[in-house]
């Protein structure tokens, strides 16, 4: 059986606050309802008190005076049962006579009787002298009945009433709170289904700092990590998708390269004195088509290649003149000066190439892509400063979307309409494994990708200190 929440909270308590009202009401009732017949019966014994022991005669106009004071009717009734003096002459007491007379004037409020005007709670004195001298008579003290429920409800009613009316408020209160605690709770529970669903969207934490917010926080954070999660399994599906896809096409293109770099050396032997530049650089794109090719299909792999002393500026000058022709072709101008000083990495010459070429060729075709500047240039720079060495590639483009800026350097995230979106992508796994980094930026209306690696002298003073790390660890 369900039991929601919002029960567990508010039932138990309005149960327990319900308990101690009804019972503090019904004491105080029960209370007030005893003093009050408590009250009445000690006013009753005062007046027969005062009248048992009265000295003056008991008239018809003393008894009145006397039930207007207490609310009693008096009835004198002589020995030969004549109504000698009443507190109401008009009012008819016929059977009080048989009533046997008690002499205990402490008896209380007496035994209930019914007459012909009314219910009454009966008592009666005997009287040692009535209203004619030397004849006794019998005193009977009537209380109405209900004079005495009205005083009971008087003293009653109240306490109920207030207990009452404490008790609508403590429910309303308790479901007040329980709906505060429950209310969050369900859109809580509301969003966790979502969550379920797939969708990760977070939901505004409230201001109050309880657990209730710790608890929003708790699944906002959750709801991210499932986002990056989906993202990243997404992301591996489609690039072993690609992996199956590439492999079945791979062998033909590789084929075809080898037969198009062939056909261009047997070209070459036949025609040595017609050497064209054109055709070496067709040659080499070739020779590079099949490691591409390689690389394409190990896409998210380690790279195993072993790493060796290269300069940063050689590897510039080959990728730009393999892009050199492109960029001609489009009319984008190629600015690169090959720095004084060697600019030394460790890494593999041929991964690296393929990395600035994906970044050249994304700078050419955003500086081709820009209409309103008429100087279309890619300018390439080396920058040494302490223990880094940077390659920046600066463009005329208008640079990337605003929509890819966040998730630029990921598989399949494209601004161009015929774009795939693993150029940038293959470039920033090359640069993460050789412990560099790749970012850009837009300043003075100009594109610049930067790739950043650690310099030979930074690479040693790491491996030493990992050296060390390890031998303190050994106990060395």
């Amino acid at each position: 059986m369900r039991w929601p929440l919002r029960n567990q909270i508010m039932l138990p308590m309005v149960g327990v606050i319900l308990a101690s009202l009804v019972a503090v009401s019904v004491l105080n009732a029960f209370l007030s309802v005893r003093r009050t017949h408590l009250r009445i019966e000690r006013e009753l014994n005062e007046v027969a008190t005062t009248l048992a022991d009265a000295t003056f005669p008991l008239t018809d106009g003393v008894l009145g005076k006397m039930r207007g004071l207490s609310g009693t009717e008096f009835v004198m009734i002589q020995q030969d049962g004549l109504v000698a003096a009443s507190s109401s002459p008009g009012n008819s007491f016929v059977g009080l006579s048989e009533l046997t007379p008690v002499v205990d004037r402490d008896q209380g409020l007496g035994d209930p009787v019914s007459l012909e005007c009314g219910r009454f709670f009966h008592k009666s004195l005997r009287m040692a002298r009535g209203t004619i001298p030397g004849q006794p008579a019998t005193l009977h003290i009537l209380y109405p009945e209900e004079s005495y429920r009205e005083a009971w409800r008087d003293a009653a009613y109240p306490p109920l009433v207030v207990g009452s009316v404490a008790l609508l408020l403590v429910v309303a209160f308790a479901a007040g709170i329980a709906s505060q605690v429950t209310r969050p709770l369900r859109r809580l529970q509301t969003q966790v289904g979502e969550i379920a669903e797939g969708e990760f969207q977070a939901i505004p934490v409230r201001l109050r700092d309880d657990e209730i917010a710790d608890l929003s926080r708790s699944i906002n954070q959750m709801a991210e990590m499932l986002a990056k999660y989906e993202s990243n399994i997404r992301q591996s599906e489609r690039l072993r998708t690609l992996g199956q896809l590439g492999a079945g096409i791979a062998h033909q293109m590789r084929n075809s390269a080898t037969g198009c770099r062939m056909a261009i050396e047997l070209h070459a032997r036949q025609c040595p004195e017609r050497h064209d530049e054109s055709l070496d650089v067709a040659k080499h794109q070739l020779e590079l088509m099949e490691s591409y090719l390689q690389r394409f299909l190990r896409l998210g792999r380690s790279d195993s290649t072993p790493h060796r002393m290269t300069d940063l500026g050689d590897v510039v000058t080959s990728a730009i003149s393999l892009v050199h022709p492109m960029a001609r072709h489009v009319g984008v101008e190629l600015e690169w000066k090959a720095p004084g000083n060697e600019s030394r990495v460790l890494g593999d010459a041929e991964t690296l190439e393929q990395m600035l070429i994906n970044v050249l060729v994304n700078a050419i075709e955003a500086a081709a892509a820009e209409t309103s500047n008429p100087a279309k240039q890619v300018r390439v720079t080396i920058r040494c400063r302490d223990d880094r060495v940077a390659v920046e590639v600066w463009d005329t483009g208008d640079g990337p979307p605003d929509a890819v800026h966040q998730n630029l350097f990921e598989p399949f995230v494209t601004g161009k309409p015929d774009g795939v979106g693993l150029g940038l992508s293959v470039a920033s796994e090359i640069a993460i494994s050789h412990q560099g980094e790749i970012r850009w930026q837009r300043r003075e209306s100009r594109t610049c990708f930067s790739v950043e690696f650690p310099t030979l002298l930074a690479r040693g003073e790491a491996a030493s200190n990992d050296e060390n790390a390890g031998l303190v660890k050994s106990g060395v």
